[in-house]
């Protein structure tokens, strides 16, 4: 886990991350470690003991990324879970999709071990901006609150 990738920028009601990578994979895992610390400030207090592995497949990137996030927020939600360790395998793209394999690696929430963040409702577009150069990848975003 690097949380160097990203910083939150200010907003006036939600939260706003700026994520770089030096691929679209390495963005979207510091966009997703954004996400948890928003959720557990204290990224380093959860242990890697319960591992899941998650597809996603969307139309574009946005979609692919909005998905991606929204299945954190879904494993938060119902399984109280969440993750210190995420890894994305490359991306694949055909004519009609792109897919996106991540292993996570975390643990339940827990009160008495990790800080409670900020609740985050959603994911949204509002904002949403990936952008590829040769010197790698920058996505913006903004988490509903």
């Amino acid at each position: 886990m690097r949380n160097t990738g990203y910083r939150f920028l200010n907003h006036t009601a939600d939260v706003s991350v700026e994520a770089k990578g030096k691929n679209l994979e390495e963005a979207f895992e510091q966009t997703a470690y954004s996400l948890m610390e928003t959720i557990t400030p204290s990224l380093i207090t959860i242990s890697p003991e319960i591992e899941r592995t998650i597809i996603i497949e969307a139309e574009d990137k946005e979609a692919l990324l909005f998905d991606f996030l929204t299945e954190f927020l879904y494993l938060f939600d119902v399984e109280e879970l969440i993750f210190s360790k995420i890894k994305i395998h490359p991306i694949k793209h055909n004519q009609e999709k792109f897919c996106l394999e991540a292993n996570l690696k975390g643990e339940k929430f827990n009160t008495n071990k990790h800080e409670a963040g900020t609740e985050v409702k959603a994911i949204t577009y509002s904002f949403m901006k990936i952008e590829e150069k040769k010197n790698g990848v920058k996505i913006n975003i903004v988490f509903d609150i």
